[in-house]
């Protein structure tokens, strides 16, 4: 699960999250991608229409190599 609390000040917090279920079949990935990660950072975006300050917390995800 990858969640993104949001806090403005006089409103009500944000919460969204993404959750990626295993179910241990073969090509199926394990964890987030930084794809993953990109989708849910321009769709938190675009649902407050405001901009973002991002704060990672043991951020562990591999780049796409080009």
């Amino acid at each position: 699960m990858a969640g993104v609390l949001c806090f403005r000040p006089g409103q009500r917090p944000h919460l969204f999250y993404k959750l990626l279920v295993y179910h241990g079949r073969k090509d199926e990935p394990k964890s987030f991608t930084w794809s993953d990660y990109r989708d849910l950072i321009v769709s938190t975006h675009l649902r407050l229409g405001a901009p973002l300050v991002w704060c990672w917390d043991n951020l562990n995800i591999t780049w796409p190599r080009s």
